[in-house]
């Protein structure tokens, strides 16, 4: 019998590993005991194999752009039948949206079962920074459901619902209710905390949850749930204490098929040997793959008025075909995602960035903006980074602010979010869709509904 998702008793084992550090690899999923601290760490291993796994709306895939698609300053190209049009055009139907639930939940199912064998284990100490790590996961993978399937705290949205709470392994017959927004951002927030009240994990570990990672998180988060001081405060300590650090003018543009990277404190992986796929985000900004995702003439016409800002390389020209290219999809194209280096078939396998730290520097001259405190000289210490030639202002508006974010982390998932949470319509390709518009939201699944017999409420549309 079909069961819901976040009730499934899945464990997924990866090739034994002795620490931490140990990269997440090609995985199985079966059914086993967790009996030792290397088992956990294989379980570790295993939920991120099962979140990113490579098909279509997982987090490895369309989903790592989807606020890019939904926001203002992205258009088709071509439309492949594929799901990032689909997704750009808001006509994604409770069919269609089983993937970006499943995935994210199954890995949840994984955690906690992980979980809550690891609190049988002899060796506590030996299991503690994998318990932190996990609890991180869980957080993180809760925060993304949250963004996709309900409205976010400071948008103004009416509907309060949140999601399903996976914070335990379930008995086989339980169908789950969707709790509020409030308990959802609590869950989502406490379980990054206990990551964090740890204090393990804080060495750079590429493709993990650590500590920084999790206090990074935790920082948008709050920041979603007008937390300002709380946020402003995740975001100084990474960017003051952390072993991450901006990139400077000269290593920028290298640094998008770098795995590592100065100032990628967390990333989902995606190589040669573990998760490519043609539903990358890099198959869907090559003119010669999907081509779903390209910027807008616009947006790069506004990129391109200020070329001593290095950002403006990130976007290319591709509006002519070469010669002899008749299925070539032209138009303008982020170029974040030029495959890893090295890799076999570049637009297949270009690593995730989740959070950078010039993330964290924008969150804080956010928060500090809606705080009182000095936002101008967060964004003065990013653009020194990024403009040739740059000269400090004295102050910022809230305006400054969202621009330096559409210039800094487009094709990386966030612009939609920034303008909704901020209660901001996003208006494209003959759209308006406000914050308080029920194309904010993803439909969830049919199966899902179906399956909890009128107990877990549809969003409306």
């Amino acid at each position: 019998m079909k069961k819901l998702i976040y009730i499934l008793p899945v464990v997924v084992i990866t090739a034994a590993c002795d620490a931490l550090d140990q990269n997440p690899s090609t995985a199985v999923t079966v059914d086993t005991a967790i009996t030792s601290v290397d088992d956990l760490a294989n379980a570790v291993n295993g939920a991120y194999y099962v979140a990113t796994y490579g098909t279509a709306l997982t987090v490895a895939s369309e989903m790592a752009i989807y606020a890019d698609l939904t926001g203002p300053d992205s258009y088709q190209p071509a439309s492949s039948g594929q799901n990032a049009s689909r997704l750009a055009q808001f006509s994604m139907t409770a069919n269609d949206t089983y993937n970006a639930y499943y995935y994210l939940y199954a890995a949840i199912a994984s955690i906690n079962n992980a979980l809550e064998k690891a609190a049988l284990l002899e060796d506590q100490e030996a299991a503690a920074p994998y318990v932190a790590e996990l609890y991180a996961m869980r957080g993180l993978f809760h925060f993304h459901l949250a963004t996709y399937f309900a409205p976010i705290p400071t948008s103004g949205n009416p509907n309060r619902m949140g999601i399903v709470l996976a914070d335990k392994v379930f008995d086989v017959d339980y169908i789950g209710e969707r709790a509020s927004l409030d308990d959802t951002y609590s869950l989502i927030i406490g379980d990054l905390t206990k990551a964090v009240d740890s204090g393990l994990n804080k060495e750079r570990n590429t493709g993990h949850m650590n500590y920084w990672a999790a206090l990074a998180i935790r920082s948008r988060a709050n920041l979603y749930s007008g937390n300002w001081q709380a946020a402003l405060d995740d975001a100084s300590e990474l960017i003051e204490d952390s072993p991450y650090r901006l990139y400077t003018i000269g290593n920028y543009m290298k640094s998008w098929s770098q795995e590592g990277a100065d100032e990628v404190v967390m990333e989902y992986l995606q190589t040669d040997t573990y998760n490519p796929q043609r539903y990358a985000p890099g198959y869907y900004t090559s003119p010669e793959g999907y081509s779903e995702y390209g910027v807008s003439p616009q947006f790069y016409a506004w990129l391109q008025e200020d070329p001593s800002d290095v950002r403006s390389q990130a976007v290319a020209d591709y509006s002519v075909a070469p010669s002899g290219k008749p299925d070539y999809n032209t138009g303008y194209y982020p170029l974040k995602y030029p495959g890893n280096a090295g890799a076999s078939v570049p637009a297949y396998t270009t690593n995730i960035k989740v959070f950078r730290l010039s993330e964290a520097v924008l969150i804080a001259a956010e928060a500090a903006l809606k705080t009182g405190a000095d936002a101008a000289a967060y964004l003065n210490m990013l653009r020194r980074n990024r403009i040739q030639g740059y000269e400090d202002v004295a102050s910022v508006t809230m305006d400054d602010i969202i621009n330096e974010r559409r210039k800094e982390l487009f094709a990386e998932g966030q612009i939609a979010f920034d303008y909704w949470r901020n209660g901001l319509a996003v208006v494209k390709d003959g759209f308006t869709v406000g914050p308080q518009d029920g194309k904010t939201i993803l439909q969830i699944p049919k199966e899902e509904i179906d399956l909890a017999k009128g107990r877990l409420i549809q969003n409306p549309l």
